[in-house]
Parts: C-alpha cells; structure tokens; sequence
C-alpha cells in the first residue's frame, strides 16, 4: 500500500494547477515538437529512497520525461489514428482518476447502480 504525503493533501489545489499549467503549456508546442521521436530515452536512474511528493514527481516528469515525446497530439501525425484528447475527454479523464470507482451491474452495492 502506498502511502499519500501529508503535505500533498493540503497542496492539492496547488498542486493539479501545476499539472493543468504543464498539461495547457503541451499543445502550444506542438508544432516545434518532432511527430516521431528517434533519441534515446534518458538514462535509467535508481528510485529514490524516499518519496519526493506530487510536486516532486510532476517536477521531475516536466523535465526528464515531457521534453521527449513525440508531438503525436497534433494534426501532422497519422500514424495509429489515435489523435490528441478533447478538452471535455482530458476533463473526464481527471474526474474518472479522481473518483477512483469500480462499478459493478450486477451488484446493488455499487456506487452508481441504485
């Protein structure tokens, strides 16, 4: 079981503000950013000890891992048809995270099913 940082509770605004800033930054990129990336994908790294949080995580993604995808979210890439996410789609996307529910039909007991 993992455990959540206390401050990352009290931080929860702050911290999905940053990762809607990171998320609204991506697009306006897209057309510098290559359609196939041919690099190599950073160096392994040991996992830390220790957690290093929401913010710590988003930090190190924005930086290690964001600068090399590929720009597959824009109109110039046709390879599998998968496109890039709608606004309303991105939204849902974070509330279905967010809920975290499992819906069962056959059984009352279900969150959504009464």
């Amino acid at each position: 079981m993992h455990r959540v940082r206390a401050d990352d509770l009290s931080r929860l605004p702050e911290l999905l503000q940053s990762a809607r800033d990171l998320a609204a930054r991506e697009p306006a990129g897209l057309a510098e950013r290559p359609v196939v990336r041919l690099d190599d994908a950073p160096e392994r790294e040991d996992l830390p000890a220790e957690g290093v949080g929401a913010g710590g995580a988003l930090e190190r993604f924005a930086e290690r891992w964001a600068p090399g995808f590929s720009g597959s979210a824009g109109p110039r890439y046709l390879g599998f048809v998968t496109g890039g996410t709608t606004p309303a789609a991105l939204a849902g996307d974070w509330l279905t995270s967010t809920y975290d529910q499992n819906v069962i039909n056959a059984v009352r007991a279900s969150s959504a099913v009464r």
